[in-house]
């Protein structure tokens, strides 16, 4: 394979995930508060000095639930082209996509609790 190719197909691939990113902060509420927390948090671990090794782990605990909420969103969105009718399974997926974004919350509240105690 040329090495032209990789870049180009690297390129591609990366303005498609920036149209993604920007798509969801201009569209999808939850992601905007979600990303807004993100920057909350980036703040805060550079006011209390938390070392690298533990502002890592919150940072990309925190970037995990917003790859979650990225997930839930796009799948909500192909749920709703399947039908726009209630249904129940319909319901219920949706419920749970949130479900995991929710649990995701809660793991990184209790890491960074972990972690400011350590502090």
């Amino acid at each position: 394979m040329r090495y032209s190719n990789i870049f180009s197909r690297l390129w591609n691939a990366s303005r498609y995930s920036l149209s993604g990113l920007i798509y969801a902060l201009k569209n999808e509420q939850a992601f905007r508060c979600e990303a807004a927390v993100f920057f909350m948090i980036s703040a805060l671990i550079m006011f209390l000095n938390i070392p690298f090794n533990l502002s890592s782990v919150m940072i990309i605990a925190w970037l995990f639930v917003m790859c979650l909420e990225l997930i839930n969103s796009s799948v909500e969105k192909a749920f709703d082209l399947i039908d726009e009718h209630y249904r129940p399974e319909i319901k219920a997926g949706k419920d749970m996509l949130s479900a995991s974004v929710f649990i995701a919350i809660i793991c990184n509240v209790i890491l960074w609790l972990n972690i400011l105690l350590l502090l």
